[in-house]
């Protein structure tokens, strides 16, 4: 038997078993060791394959065919099923988990193959057909498309961290060289995060024990930011709810207007505590209150005098000291800014806000307003204050918050894109609540605004611990 023979054998009895073991889930078949020495056979098999039967001829031919077929497997488990974790997270999210390896195989790929090609037809155009050259060539760049349209489409279609900058360079600069490669490495590296992020939560909720840990003794309110309503399809809480109603919470919701002012806010989240109390026979209620939404809380509780009916309030990001990018952002009131109220205040009346009021709203987060609604609004005694905040690492841990969150950390302040720790301190300061990784936890993030899961941070196991704190003091 021919010493090549015998090497192609083995090494597709080898390849048998890793794909075997694959099957079994006992190691990953879509492996970096694996992938390094597969791909630069893989994408380049005319070539490969014509030295091959060149060498050992016809009645060897079979020896080729075997690991031929095995080769074929692996590219199909690569491009197909790229994860196979066993965890449990949606097509959508197995979709985005396969983009990583593929596109970091993308890259790999084309870092060979720009060495491999042009050496290929210097060193070998005089013993190798030129048209084998070709075709190989031809056939390699096909690989690398192929790799490219499933992983890069896979990133766009199915991440949703991803920015629109990211995206486009996804879909159009992935070829250059030395661009490309760096594009196609992060991505992948942002959509790897945010599928470990998902799979997090899958792990997190197997090991979530099913219990009344969230049963306290009061029912809770829980009481929306500006910007918001209570709705199935336009709810400020994200799926905060859901994993609160699993763990006995009981639930309410404050029902109050987007863009209310913190008068017509504060009575409607009063006549809420007063139906809450009434419709569960509870003689008070725990308040939990996003943003603006403990300012709300705050007035019906001592302004509009339902203390009584109020055992605990809980504010997350309230900007109870004012806003410091407010005082900023306010001065184009005349008349860019009355123009930019008119217009939200025209889209939340056809969403339901009876009475819109951007203006009022926005200028009541100014610091000298919000100095003066505090010495207007002293606490009640009867009631415990508690607060807790967020703080995003970077500008680009939110987007959305980028420019506030530059502007209020110029003036020396962390915050979560709009409300700095200091302004957000009221009560019981229960501390900031921090990502692990780099990302921060932002305004939005703290109310699940997004729906995604993020490396560092669960904030739904932070919810479940403040309403499981909640009842453990007794409220």
């Amino acid at each position: 038997m021919p010493i090549l023979a015998a090497v192609l054998i083995v090494s597709g009895l080898l390849l048998f078993v890793l794909i075997l073991l694959d099957l079994a889930r006992k190691v990953s078949l879509i492996s970096p060791v694996v992938l390094a020495i597969y791909l630069p056979l893989a994408v380049n098999l005319p070539l490969l394959g014509f030295v091959i039967f060149q060498q050992l001829g016809g009645p060897w031919l079979w020896a080729l065919i075997i690991p031929g077929v095995l080769f074929l497997y692996v590219w199909l488990r690569l491009n197909v099923f790229p994860i196979m974790d066993g965890i449990p997270v949606g097509f959508r999210l197995k979709a985005l988990g396969g983009a990583p390896p593929i596109l970091y195989s993308l890259v790999y790929a084309i870092i060979v193959q720009s060495a491999v090609l042009p050496l290929s037809f210097v060193l070998l155009s005089g013993t190798l057909p030129t048209e084998l050259l070709v075709t190989n060539a031809i056939y390699s760049l096909g690989c690398c498309l192929v790799l490219y349209l499933n992983g890069g489409y896979r990133a766009i279609l199915a991440s949703k961290s991803l920015s629109v900058l990211s995206r486009f360079l996804i879909a159009t600069a992935v070829w250059i060289p030395a661009l490309g490669w760096l594009v196609g490495a992060g991505a992948a590296r942002g959509v790897r995060r945010e599928y470990r992020a998902a799979t997090d939560r899958v792990a997190w909720e197997r090991t979530l024990p099913q219990d009344n840990q969230c049963a306290t003794r009061y029912p809770i309110l829980l009481v929306h930011g500006v910007g918001w309503r209570d709705r199935i399809r336009f709810n400020a809480w994200g799926r905060v709810p859901t994993y609160l109603k699993r763990h006995g919470a009981n639930l309410f919701y404050g029902e109050q207007e987007a863009w209310g002012s913190i008068e017509q806010n504060g009575e409607q989240v009063a006549a809420r505590i007063r139906e809450v109390a009434e419709l569960t026979g509870a003689s008070k209620i725990n308040i939990i209150a996003h943003s603006r939404g403990g300012i709300d809380a705050r007035y019906a509780i001592t302004t509009l005098g339902l203390g009584h009916r109020v055992a605990s309030l809980t504010t997350m990001n309230t900007p109870h000291h004012g806003v410091r990018f407010a005082d900023t952002a306010t001065k184009l009131r005349q008349p860019l800014y009355q123009r930019l109220a008119s217009a939200v205040n025209f889209v939340f009346g056809l969403a339901g806000d009876e009475t819109p009021d951007f203006l009022s709203s926005t200028m009541a987060f100014r610091t000298e307003l919000s100095r003066e609604f505090n010495r207007n609004t002293p606490d009640d005694p009867s009631v415990h204050y508690q607060s807790y905040t967020s703080v995003m690492s970077c500008a680009a841990s939110d987007r959305l918050l980028a420019v506030p969150y530059r502007v209020i950390k110029t003036l020396g302040e962390e915050n979560d894109g709009l409300v700095s720790v200091d302004s957000a301190k009221w009560g019981e300061f229960r501390g900031v609540l921090r990502s692990t990784s780099k990302r921060g936890v932002s305004h939005g993030d703290l109310v699940d605004m997004h729906r995604e899961d993020y490396p560092g941070f669960n904030v739904l196991d932070t919810y479940i611990k403040i309403v499981a704190d909640l009842k453990d003091r007794g409220f």
